[in-house]
Parts: C-alpha cells; structure tokens; sequence
C-alpha cells in the first residue's frame, strides 16, 4: 500500500540485554550469598563465650532459622516486585535487613538480653534479606532477550557460587585477629568472631549503593500487555503469552528442592562421613574436605566460564543438561554407596578415644558397615559434584525462565527459592536423623532415589517440557524482530 512521503513506516526496535545491569545484578547476587557461610565457623565458638548454656541441638535450630526467613520473605518479595514492575525497591528492602541482621549480631555481646535468642533473631532478619536473591534471578530471566538468557542467568548464579565459595576464605583471613580484639567505644569488639559482620555490612552498603546510583532496570525479556504504538491512529496489538505449564513448573520446584537437598546434606555430613569411613581424625578430615571443597570450586567456575564465554548450551540442551546433572548427583551417591561386598570397616573406635572411626557406643550399625574406597568418594566428589551442581543452577535456572515466557517471573521465582530454602531447612535434619539411627546407607538410598525419581520424570516422552520451552521461545523471537507499520486509512 502506498505510505505518503511524510509518513514513514514505524519500525518497532530490536530489544537488546542490558549487560551492565546484568553484571550488577551478578554483584549483588554474591553480596546476597556470601554472608550465608561469612561466619559459620566463627558463630558456634563465639555463642560458647556469649552464652555457654546453648547447646547444639538449639544451635541447628538456629541455622536453620535462616532458611525460614527466606520461606516467608520470598515469595513477598516475587509478589512486590511484580505488582509495581521493579525490582529495586525489594532488592534494596533485602540488602537493608542484611545490614540491619548484621547490626544486630555485632551490638548482641553488650545487650542486655539472652544472648541464643538473640542470635536467633540475627538469623531471621538476615535470611529474610537474603531473600531477594530470587528477585535477581527474575531480573536476568526478563532482562536478557532468548538468545541471552543463558547467559545472563549463568552471569547471576556464577555470582551466587562465587559468594558461597569465597565466605570461608573471608573467615580464614579473621583467623589471624584475637578475642576480643580491638575495643571501640569500651563496649564493640572487632575480632575473629565479629569481623565477618562488619565485612558483611560494608559489602550490604555497597550494595546499597550499587542499586541506588548505578543499576539501571531494562526488560528485554517482558512483553507487557498494556504497550501502546508511539502513533495514535494505530495502537500496538497487545502480544499474547501462552499461559505456562503448571506441571512443569512444579517438577523444576521438587527438582530445585532435591538440588539443595544432596547439597547441604554434603555441607553438613560430608566432614563427619569422612572421619567414620576413612578413620580420620578431625583435622584430617577438615583438611581433606576443605581441599575437595576448593576443587569444586575451581570446577565450578570452569562449568560457569564454558556457559558465559563458549555458549555451552549450543551443545548441551537446557532438558539435557538438567537430567545430567540429577543422573550426576544419583551416580555420586552410587559410587559412594557403603556396598555389602566392599571390605568392612578395619578401625571401630569403642568412645574412650578420640572420634576416629566408627563409634560403637554411639552407633550400633558400626558392625555392619562396609568401607568405601578413599579414591573413589573424594574423587567422585571433586569430579562429579564440582560438575552437577553448577549445571544445573544454570540448566534449571534457564530453563524455568523459558518455560514461564516472556512475563514477569517475581512470584514464581520466589516460590522457586522457597523450595530451595525447604531443602536447605528439612535436608540436614532429616539426613542426620537416618544417619544416626541407621547409618549412611538410608541416607544415601534416600537421596539416589529422589534423584533417579526425578530424572525419570524430566525423560518421559509425553511430557510438554521441550515443546513449551520452543513454542515460549518461538513467540519470544517473533514478538521482538516483528516490524509495526502504520499505513494511512
């Protein structure tokens, strides 16, 4: 049709991903993670001077106050952010009650209150901050165009990874100052045991800052409903988005679940499994587990750097690279499975001596226990968990985004970090309970069957996975290229 000379044809233009405000949301997503393990060595020592009367029993529950802080926070947070089309204000809300949680932990050796309940407190509010991690994820899923979404979301959970791997290595440097320390004001104390605090809230600061002056939100990834042409005699169709499949959606929050399961089940076990199986003595076992645990690291920022840099996933589909890594974390607890022909255990302590080996008096299943090769468990460790787990934060993470489509993931994405955060509260617990009554066989059975369960549910043939993602992708990719024309009625 013929466009007069004044009216040129309006071309919609092509979204492109903010990348600096992915980078930051990167930043902040390791402010969030690394005050998670910034002072776990320090806190149980530190409570013993405090409050001697606090046990270990009442120390869990306090951990694992934390994971319910992020229950409750989370999906407010993905509710909040959704409703006024902004991340900022809820990310700033979080990174607040860190700083406030972190407050409260260096004032609570001068007030005048139980020191354990206290303690509980500074664990709620800075879990409930550290909600806002899954507001960041959103943000790169809707940030980033479908060809960048991997990408992006690899940038954020790399710094997820990096905030977990490096809050040890903050309390190894503490490790040189002395209780208590340097005195300010004859009443705040800067020590081994407090130092991590006051690092934790210069870096909530920071963060503060980052997202007031430099953190610029820009949504590729969102087709809103209500836009409109720049033209009035021709408004915009408004794009249709599927809605998503709810099946599937729940399947990636059992899966999330099952990831944070097998991974604080190691965190927490994996010194102790050591000592018992290998008969190793505490400092042994730390040492080992610390190098196995730098491994990892290093394995998981290669895993971090092939997605970011060599675009990995142009080989290892989203769909695949989950079922990989769930078929990886059922293979790590079957290579490490105590196997009834594998040679008993030589060394069983009796509970006179120091805890090396399989206590007797506190184990009955002692007896019946078959040991594990040393080579096997620890290589099986660096190799195949240094693989799994940063796979599938980037598989899974890429590939919920896709399956809800080009709309506002917040409240979803906080139901996906609630799931996390149960795996992280009930997995230690429940672990620890079979491990005690019934020695590591249950444990691991428990969790090689979960793990098989749900590999088999990502296989079935009939299930719309795949095709959700493509048709989600397809109308993405059609809705940011399609050219608008406006033409004279």
């Amino acid at each position: 049709m013929y466009v007069p000379s004044d009216e040129k044809p309006i071309i919609k233009e092509e979204k492109k991903t903010h990348w600096l405000s992915i980078y930051i949301a990167a930043l902040l997503s390791f402010v969030g993670s690394v005050q998670f393990a910034l002072y776990f060595s320090a806190l149980w020592p530190y409570m013993q001077i405090l409050d001697p009367d606090m046990d270990e029993s009442f120390y869990g529950y306090t951990v694992a106050l934390y994971s319910v802080g992020q229950i409750i926070i989370s999906p407010f947070f993905g509710w909040w952010s959704n409703k006024i089309k902004a991340v900022s204000p809820p990310l700033c809300f979080g990174l607040f009650l860190m700083l406030t949680g972190n407050i409260f932990y260096i004032i609570m050796e001068v007030v005048d209150f139980p020191k354990r309940f206290m303690l509980l407190l500074v664990r709620f509010v800075t879990g409930m901050g550290s909600g806002n991690v899954a507001i960041l994820r959103s943000y790169a899923s809707t940030a980033s165009t479908s060809e960048d979404r991997t990408k992006a979301i690899a940038w954020v959970t790399c710094g997820q990874a990096l905030g977990l791997t490096s809050g040890p290595l903050f309390q190894l440097v503490f490790t040189a100052l002395e209780h208590p320390g340097i005195r300010f004001f004859n009443m705040f104390s800067f020590s081994l045991y407090t130092a991590p605090a006051y690092v934790a809230c210069m870096i909530n600061i920071t963060g503060l800052i980052l997202v007031k002056f430099f953190f610029q939100e820009e949504y590729a990834g969102v087709e809103e409903d209500g836009s409109t042409s720049d033209v009035e005699q021709a408004p915009a169709k408004k794009p249709f988005v599927p809605p998503y499949d709810v099946i599937a959606v729940w399947i990636c929050y059992a899966t999330r679940f099952t990831d944070m399961f097998v991974r604080t089940n190691l965190e927490t076990l994996g010194s102790p499994f050591a000592m018992m199986m290998f008969n190793l003595k505490e400092e042994l076992a730390v040492r080992y587990m610390s190098i196995a645990q730098g491994i990892v690291g290093v394995m998981t920022m290669a895993t971090y750097a092939a997605y970011i840099f060599l675009k990995l996933e142009r080989w290892v589909p989203l769909r695949s690279g989950t079922i990989i890594a769930l078929a990886g974390m059922a293979l790590f607890h079957i290579l490490t499975f105590s196997w009834p022909f594998l040679p008993s255990i030589h060394t069983i302590t009796n509970g006179t001596d120091k805890a090396v080996g399989c206590n007797t008096e506190r184990f009955s299943w002692c007896e019946q226990l078959d040991q594990v090769n040393v080579w096997v468990f620890f290589l099986s460790y660096t190799i195949v968990i240094g693989l799994t787990f940063p796979l599938m934060q980037i598989t899974l993470n890429t590939l919920f985004s896709k399956i809800l489509g080009p709309r506002r993931q917040g409240s979803e994405q906080g139901w996906l970090q609630v799931s996390s955060a149960v795996g992280r509260m009930i997995g230690p617990i429940g672990a620890s309970k079979l491990y005690q009554s019934n020695g590591p066989r249950p444990k691991n059975g428990a969790v090689e069957g979960g793990s098989d369960a749900f590999t088999k549910m990502f296989n079935f043939d009939d299930f719309k996975f795949g095709q959700l993602a493509e048709l989600v992708d397809s109308l993405h990719t059609r809705t940011d290229t399609k050219d608008l024309s406006v033409h004279n009625r």
